[in-house]
């Protein structure tokens, strides 16, 4: 089952992202310094061996859908 989140990536901000919800290792919210200094509050979530994926949504709401079902 896929779960989705909205991309915090600038090269991707705004756009769906879904991932494999049983892939998911790891997720840490913290704040991102951008290349041009601005600061984002973003989630990151942890999908080894395929990356990490910058998402907006809060750490408690990817817990929340994570959870959900």
């Amino acid at each position: 089952m896929f779960v989705t989140f909205t991309n915090a990536n600038p090269l991707h901000k705004g756009n769906p992202v879904s991932i494999k919800r049983d892939l998911i290792v790891t997720i840490y919210a913290s704040t991102q310094v951008r290349e041009d200094n601005t600061v984002d509050q973003v989630t990151f979530v942890f999908v080894p061996p395929h990356g990490t994926w910058e998402v907006q949504e809060t750490f408690d709401q990817v817990m929340e859908i994570l959870n959900a079902d």
